[in-house]
């Protein structure tokens, strides 16, 4: 999977640098060279990943030379770094010297987190930045300075376009629904626009002002920051950039001072692997139990046995014994429990495939249930039924707030 296209492309919009076309290609020569040459063609700056290692496949390095007119050399700070790497234990074969190999003429911008150097090349005028496809080492080469080489380039065309840019991430709602209630939001805004992306489960509201003067752009992303929190409920806007939801869960609960834990069935830990995922979970996070089998929901929960026989495991009466026992037992203030047909069998007329019933028992409150029906994969019915259950927790720490 692709993933350094589209971190580029958010490292490049910081930069105020607009991307306007990603293009894969195959490890073929004339694929590359065809690439590269309508990239050019096109753009004012191109960067590339990948096709910069040892092997026989990766043609980055020559393509590149070829379509320049230049000799491919070796760089040599960078062969001495792989010797100091290599010391006495590895000798350099030519195989392992391709890696370290530029155009000539290139510029050289380094690799602090690996062996094959970035190069910057001009190709018919246009530079081409050449990374590697290590996604650890690109990074690394884009915050050691070939941003600010990036910005440099920017800054040298003049009348520069700046970009401020506000991220909203949606739970609980579609992006239909997303789109719906923020119709007309930017209409009449100079340089406004608004663009909607599904990252399953959630949806994120990009919205974007162009302007040449930055604090303009700013104060009128500034302005419309109002409009959007009107139209979409903060239970359903649960933050903004690049805070999950797992993450803002986890900063609520240590801000009011709570403690948390899980009754899992159809989702086998998946809800206190998000809650864990933030740093400092202890703090909140007491434990949970994962109750497959009917017989571990009486066992480890107390759920009555004649209650599964008259509603089933998957029933709204069922999964609030599951909460409540959870709570009980872990001595918490709140407890998440969760029980469902994830599929992609078992399902029936009266509880398809899909079917989630959620609950969330509250020290000294009432016990909250939800019924969740989604006719998808079984991955996604278990994904949202676990971000429901963060979803829940919000509510409860919301009620809590609010009394």
């Amino acid at each position: 999977m692709d993933t350094n296209s589209s971190y580029l492309a958010a490292r490049l919009w910081d930069l105020d640098v607009v991307v306007g076309w990603m293009t894969s290609c195959r490890d073929d020569a004339a694929d590359l060279r065809r690439a590269v040459s309508d990239a050019v063609g096109r753009c004012d700056l191109v960067v590339t990943s990948g096709g910069l290692g040892p092997t026989e496949d990766d043609l980055t390095v020559d393509v590149l030379a070829e379509l320049a007119g230049v000799e491919v050399v070796v760089d040599e700070p960078a062969r001495a770094r792989m010797a100091a790497r290599f010391g006495d234990r590895i000798a350099i074969t030519p195989t392992q010297e391709r890696q370290v190999r530029v155009p000539a003429g290139a510029r050289v911008h380094g690799n602090p987190a690996g062996l094959a150097p970035c190069f910057e090349l001009p190709i018919a005028g246009v530079p081409v930045m050449c990374l590697p496809g290590v996604p650890r080492e690109l990074h690394a080469i884009v915050d050691g300075g070939l941003a600010d080489r990036i910005a440099e380039l920017r800054e040298a065309r003049g009348d520069v376009t700046r970009i401020a840019l506000r991220i909203y991430r949606v739970f609980g709602l579609g992006e239909s629904q997303v789109s719906a209630a923020c119709r007309g939001l930017v209409d009449g805004v100079d340089g406004a626009s608004i663009h909607y992306q599904v990252k399953f489960p959630e949806v994120l509201l990009k919205l974007v002002v162009r302007d040449r003067d930055r604090g303009a752009a700013e104060g009128r992303l500034a302005a419309l920051d109002e409009g959007v929190r009107a139209r979409i409920s903060a239970e359903r806007l649960y933050a903004t950039g690049d805070v999950a939801l797992p993450e803002r869960v986890g900063a609520e609960l240590r801000a009011a001072g709570l403690t948390v834990a899980t009754a899992e069935s159809c989702t086998g830990g998946m809800i206190g692997e998000l809650l864990t995922r933030p740093a400092g979970a202890s703090a909140y996070f007491a434990g949970g139990a994962i109750c497959y089998s009917n017989a571990e929901k009486v066992r480890q929960l107390g759920v009555a046995p004649e209650v599964i026989e008259r509603h089933g495991a998957v029933s709204e009466e069922v999964v609030r014994q599951m909460a409540e026992g959870a709570r009980e037992r872990f001595g918490v203030d709140l407890a998440v429990a969760v029980s469902g047909v994830a599929g992609p069998d078992g399902g029936t007329a009266e509880k398809p495939v899909g079917t989630v019933w959620l609950a969330l028992a509250e020290r000294g409150g009432a016990t909250a249930t939800h019924r969740l029906g989604w006719p998808g994969p079984r991955d996604m019915v278990r994904t949202l039924a676990a971000w429901w259950a963060l979803a829940m927790v919000r509510a409860a720490l919301a009620r809590r707030g609010g009394a």
